[in-house]
C-alpha cells in the first residue's frame, strides 16, 4: 500500500515520500497509519471471506499563521483521498478489492508546540480473500 501510495503524483515538494507509521518530528512528512486492524466481516462456506482495512493518511506540515496554507494541507489530502478512491493498487495474489474509499474529508488532528500540524484522512477498503473460490 505504501508503495502504492507514493505514486500519488501531487506529493508535496516538501516531503520526502509517504512513510508507514513514522511521523517525524519537526518536519514535513506525511505517513500511512493503520486505523484497526485488518478484521474480516463476512466469511464463506468455500473458505474465502471479505475483509477490511482501516487506515488513515496524515500530513504533518507547519502552514504559519496563513488560513490558506491550512486549506492548501487538507486540499491536497482531499485530492490524495479522491486518487486512492479511484485508483486500485494490487494488493496480492487470491486477493479482490471491493471497495476503497475515502469516508471523511481532510481535517486538523493536532497542533504542536513550533507551529506544526497534523491533518488526516480516513479510509476504508474491503477485499475478498481467495476470490476464485
Amino acid at each position: 500500500m505504501v508503495a502504492w501510495l507514493n505514486r500519488f503524483p501531487d506529493i508535496p515538494v516538501s516531503v520526502d515520500l509517504i512513510d508507514y507509521e513514522l511521523i517525524e518530528p519537526d518536519t514535513a512528512c506525511m505517513a500511512l497509519s493503520i486505523v484497526q486492524s485488518t478484521y474480516i466481516v463476512e466469511r464463506y462456506i468455500s473458505g474465502a471471506y471479505v475483509a477490511e482495512y482501516q487506515f488513515k493518511v496524515v500530513y504533518r506540515v507547519k502552514p504559519g499563521k496563513s488560513p490558506d496554507s491550512r486549506l492548501k494541507a487538507d486540499e491536497m489530502l482531499d485530492r490524495l483521498g479522491d486518487w486512492i478512491s479511484t485508483n486500485r493498487p494490487d494488493i496480492g495474489e487470491n486477493l479482490a478489492i471491493q471497495e476503497l474509499e475515502q469516508t471523511t474529508r481532510s481535517s486538523l488532528f493536532a497542533r504542536m508546540e513550533g507551529g506544526w500540524e497534523d491533518h488526516q484522512i480516513f479510509m476504508r477498503m474491503t477485499y475478498k480473500v481467495n476470490p476464485g473460490k
